[in-house]
């Protein structure tokens, strides 16, 4: 069997670590299977293996753009692949061959907001519509994404498979103190902090949690960290600081590399992701296999990814946000219960039983044709 991937969202956030890690997963699973991965502009180096190799476009092909419905499916074809498989609802909606589709969420289907325009939203609600009638088998990250995708998509349940993602071996506790100091003087970090990995979309809900830290009854022990980009359309979050007089209390320290990412989560008092809409969550994973206590959400995936390792919050409850960060800073034994609780569920999640579970997608649908 030979299988083409569509590799061009490689370096994104999220996205870009389910392509790698897939990658590097797969190609174990079954060695009378080839894989081809089709790259874009912006790449990464990809080691080949005897049945894995990896390609730049002969196009450029940029994302979200309509020469992906007119390139895209030959550039994928070019090596003559049984099945084809997108990691992204953006794909073309003709193909000649066996086509699988991952389809995270609805975030860009549901809300607005989190599409650069209105034009880009219209878009996006067309093409998830084509998508799911398009693709041969749908795989999604968890069993809300695939409820949403039923009730919001009227697709049948059984056309859709369920892959939990994975956490990469990189994220594990991480002690060296030259590397940690390192690692919290280049982010202009002292003392001890709260932490949330993500994007600054309104969905993240972090104008609550900024609120819910002003709240909190030892603040002054602790900054509030937050990783992501900093965006222009976003300046009503960042004022809520000022506001709050909370100017070099919470730091905005832009995006961070996954190099840094295991040394923030170990050194964490408490990871916090009171999300209204995740259609998997993988930072819980990461802060669970790093050892960080975590909050998060009673709402969409979270409680099914977090299960009974974290502090599970009313997203919209500012003030059960404040007592449930407050209880984890003065409880050692939370603390510790959360820690060995959060490493038990981590391992629940690896990328070797992911690439598994792809595989036998790519193989049903093969046999079909």
């Amino acid at each position: 069997m030979r299988v083409a991937i569509d590799a061009r969202m490689i370096t994104y956030t999220g996205i870009g670590r389910y392509i790698q890690n897939l990658l590097l997963n797969l190609p174990a699973v079954d060695p009378s299977t080839s894989y081809e991965a089709v790259l874009g502009e912006r790449r990464i180096h990809l080691d080949d293996r005897p049945n894995f190799k990896s390609r730049k476009a002969r196009w450029n092909i940029p994302i979200y753009s309509l020469r992906e419905q007119v390139l895209l499916s030959s550039e994928m074809m070019s090596s003559s692949p049984d099945v084809l498989h997108y990691p992204s609802f953006n794909m073309p909606v003709f193909n000649s061959r066996p086509v699988v589709v991952t389809i995270h969420d609805l975030i860009y289907y549901l809300y607005p907001a989190a599409c650069p325009n209105r034009l880009a939203y219209i878009y996006a609600r067309f093409m998830f519509r084509k998508v799911v009638g398009a693709a041969t088998r749908i795989i999604t990250v968890s069993e809300y994404s695939k409820n949403d995708i039923v009730k919001h998509l009227g697709v049948a349940p059984e056309k859709i498979t369920v892959v939990y993602n994975g956490v990469s071996d990189v994220y594990k506790p991480i002690t060296d103190s030259s590397v940690i100091d390192a690692v919290l003087r280049k982010h202009g970090i002292t003392g001890e902090y709260i932490f949330y990995v993500g994007s600054h979309h309104p969905r993240k809900n972090l104008k609550r949690l900024i609120h819910a830290y002003a709240e909190l009854r030892n603040r002054d022990r602790s900054l509030l960290v937050l990783t992501g980009e900093i965006e222009e359309r976003r300046k009503d979050l960042y004022r809520t600081v000022d506001e709050l007089g909370l100017n070099g209390r919470v730091l905005f320290i832009g995006r961070v590399g996954e190099q840094d990412l295991p040394a923030l989560y170990s050194m964490a008092k408490v990871f916090v992701l009171p999300s209204f809409y995740e259609g998997f969550g993988l930072p819980l994973v990461e802060a669970f296999a790093c050892g960080a206590p975590v909050v998060t959400s009673n709402v969409t995936s979270l409680p099914e990814v977090a299960g009974d390792a974290a502090l599970i919050i009313d997203p919209v409850d500012t003030n059960a946000l404040t007592k449930a960060i407050d209880s984890i800073l003065e409880s050692k034994d939370l603390c510790d219960d959360l820690r060995e609780k959060g490493f038990k569920r981590a391992a629940m999640f690896n990328w070797a039983d992911a690439a598994a579970k792809t595989h036998g997608v790519y193989k049903s649908v093969s046999e079909v044709f």
